[in-house]
């Protein structure tokens, strides 16, 4: 009896614990909020026939495939509304505005009416007529959402219009020969030779205080033309002013003034009217000045927004040029010119002056740029030079980076800049022509030393840094 027993309380035991376990087990009342379909949900999964394995397997695919964001579904039920309403014609030629939402609004979205929307846009492929791309611009939505956009790529999908605007203004890295010459020269070279033949030969009439430093002088001269003469304690300055002068002339770049050396001498036929401002000004006899042309009627220059920030560029590009002016574009050519002239002589007076303020005034760089001028129509004016390839090469450490952060931003060249850099780079003989035509042009260049070789060095770096810069912009954009 007492065996019966136990063995009774043990059944009852057992049925107990089973009983309890089936009571806990979950029923599945609603189908799940990411499913629509009969064959998704797992109370059916068990009646499938195995004819619908394969789309089984398709659907579970479907599922667990990335689902697209809000934005994008709006995006493509437009293109059914909009199919559906010009009788199965969509209009892409009006700008379509995908809004965009803020992480909590998509945390918080119904994810049922996500997807019964994904299946009106599935289904609506058989029962209306939608346009024929629109499964190709959902892929390319869904592939450029994580990924990011290289701007010279997009050159294929531009319209005529653009591409035909943009050829108008860049081949490849150049700025177009077309464009160019449309633009106004600041210093033609015919208009430069004869101001310098000019001035050679006439006296100085008139000396007054002007043109910047304390000891610099506004001359006039018989002919009531005038120049600026710059007088230096430091020959390095003089030789500066002078060397850099024929740099440019070298690459072609014509935005410096005229210029030519001069020597004080209070006896001679050209100082004699003045020799008494010479004394005045302290000028020692024998000395050598320089003369540039005096210009007037001069504007502030300011610097494009291309060169305000680090993280901009001047690229051949419709997002970099389209809807530019004229002039904005003639500008920016001579900028381009600019900033390799200032990279190659270490110019630290001009642009390098209003990047190395900022970090004492976040606006120095919508400041107008230091000795940087404009004329009336439009020309850049590249004043004092004296610190290129001497003193700015001394403080080549401490300045180094503004210059390179400079030259990295620029992508697009003038052709006539480009063919003296390619030149001058596979000669490697910018020290030797550059002193051959400085001894040519000038009467008397035997009064100013060389530049010494650890600078034509440095020079010639700097020219191949220059010539790297242009190669990688003709990689990433084509020549």
């Amino acid at each position: 009896m007492k065996t019966a027993l136990v063995i009774m309380t043990g059944i009852g035991f057992t049925l107990g614990v089973v009983f309890g376990l089936l009571l806990q087990l979950p029923i599945d009342t609603s189908l799940p909020a990411d499913s629509i379909h009969p064959n998704g949900h797992s109370s059916f999964k068990s009646r499938r026939s195995l004819s619908d394995g394969q789309e089984a397997a398709n659907y579970r695919q479907q599922q667990q495939a990335p689902q697209p964001p809000v934005s994008t579904i709006r995006f493509l039920d437009s293109l059914r509304k909009s199919s559906s309403n010009n009788g199965g014609k969509v209009d892409l030629s009006k700008s379509i505005h995908i809004k965009k939402h803020r992480s909590h609004d998509l945390k918080n979205s119904d994810h049922r009416s996500l997807s019964i929307n994904l299946k009106e846009v599935k289904t609506s492929q058989i029962t209306e007529p939608i346009a024929p791309n629109v499964n190709g611009a959902f892929r390319s939505i869904m592939a450029n959402a994580s990924q990011p956009v290289n701007r010279s790529a997009t050159a294929g999908s531009m319209s005529l219009e653009d591409s035909s605007y943009l050829s108008s203004v860049v081949d490849g890295v150049l700025w177009t020969q077309k464009l160019g010459a449309s633009c106004p020269k600041a210093f033609p070279p015919h208009e430069v030779k004869e101001w310098r033949r000019r001035v050679e030969g006439l006296d100085v009439v008139k000396m007054e205080e002007g043109c910047g430093r304390m000891q610099n002088r506004l001359v006039t001269f018989k002919d009531a033309s005038r120049a600026c003469a710059r007088y230096r304690l430091n020959t390095d300055q003089i030789q500066g002013e002078i060397y850099s002068y024929y740099l440019a002339q070298l690459l072609n770049i014509t935005n410096m003034p005229p210029t030519l050396l001069a020597q004080v001498d209070p006896l001679s036929q050209k100082w004699r009217t003045v020799h008494l401002q010479l004394s005045l000004a302290q000028w020692a006899d024998s000395k050598i000045v320089v003369f540039t042309q005096h210009i007037g009627g001069l504007s502030p220059a300011h610097i494009p927004a291309e060169f305000r920030e680090e993280k901009l560029r001047l690229e051949p590009t419709l997002g970099g040029l389209g809807g530019k002016t004229h002039e904005e574009l003639c500008e920016l050519i001579q900028w381009s010119d600019l900033i390799v002239f200032d990279y190659l002589t270490a110019n630290l007076d001009r642009v390098i002056n209003n990047m190395f303020n900022k970090q004492w005034n976040d606006q120095m760089m919508t400041n107008p740029a230091h000795n940087l001028e404009k004329q009336k129509d439009g020309t850049l004016v590249f004043l004092d030079n004296e610190s290129g390839l001497f003193h700015g090469y001394r403080l080549l450490d401490k300045y180094a980076s503004f210059h390179r952060t400079l030259l990295d931003a620029v992508c697009v060249f003038r052709p006539e800049t480009v063919k003296a850099i390619k030149r001058l780079h596979t000669s490697g003989s910018i020290g030797r022509e550059l002193h051959n035509l400085f001894a040519s042009q000038e009467t008397l260049h035997k009064h100013i030393a060389a530049i010494p070789e650890k600078n034509l060095k440095i020079l010639q770096q700097r020219l191949n840094d220059v010539f790297q810069q242009i190669v990688k912009c003709e990689q990433l954009f084509g020549r």
